[in-house]
């Protein structure tokens, strides 16, 4: 299980596996965290990044960290661009990170640390975007040693640190009480004796994948989800369910 921290800092001074980068889609380089990663890593990582561009929204790619030296990969992410929080920017932006994660698995990687995607020109609230970092990341910890949250100012490191501790808290829009995660699949003995203690709910095998499998039940048996197979609060209650 990784460790999970905030920092205050600079990115390109990290000592991980990789760094992630908040790139635009033609993965050339830009302004703010995008810009800096490129300037420290010199000019052949635009050259590769533009051999692989474009990159859509959500998406993630991987380049060599070339004048990076403490650094052997450049992870490269499009984070959403803020319109209201209409438009799906939870889902985009939680899939860079999980797309990230996914691509640093396959290389191999144990150590990374991310920026606060889409919180500088994309304009992401920086609030709600590092509580879907937290949450993202949270869920996928178990398979690396070390996932960093990098923050460039104060105001930002708080709002990163006090995510990675928050509780997860889902409460029944029907009658108010605090849900339990909802485990379906063979569990395990862990799985079992969590369920007898009431920590999650223990359901059957049969899932239909579409967003519309409950995910949350409540002590007065309600049902509910928020038709988000892939949501990480789920994912993070049913771990920290079986670990409690």
């Amino acid at each position: 299980m990784a460790q999970i921290e905030a920092v205050l800092g600079d990115i390109t001074e990290q000592r991980v596996d990789a760094i992630v980068n908040a790139a635009n889609e033609s993965l050339t380089g830009g302004g703010g965290v995008d810009g800096a990663i490129h300037r420290a890593a010199g000019p052949r990582l635009a050259e590769a990044g533009a051999a692989l561009a474009p990159c859509l929204p959500g998406n993630a790619v991987a380049t060599p960290a070339f004048d990076l030296a403490q650094v052997k990969h450049v992870i490269h992410t499009v984070g959403p661009k803020w319109r209201g929080g209409g438009q799906d920017e939870a889902k985009v932006l939680a899939s860079c990170y999980r797309e990230s994660l996914l691509v640093a698995e396959g290389l191999g990687v144990r150590s990374i640390a991310f920026p606060a995607i889409s919180t500088g020109v994309y304009g992401y609230p920086v609030a709600e975007a590092v509580s879907v970092a937290a949450w993202v990341v949270r869920s996928m910890a178990a398979d690396f040693d070390l996932i960093r949250l990098v923050a460039f100012d104060p105001a930002t490191h708080a709002l990163m640190a006090e995510a990675i501790e928050a509780p997860v808290v889902e409460r029944c829009e029907t009658c108010g009480e605090v849900g339990v995660p909802i485990l379906f699949g063979l569990p395990t003995p862990i799985a079992v004796a969590a369920g007898e203690a009431g920590r999650l709910k223990l359901a059957g095998c049969v899932v239909h994948g579409d967003g519309s499998d409950p995910q949350w039940e409540c002590p007065n048996g309600h049902q509910w989800t928020n038709n988000d197979p892939d949501d990480p609060r789920v994912l993070v209650a049913i771990a920290e369910a079986v670990d409690a």
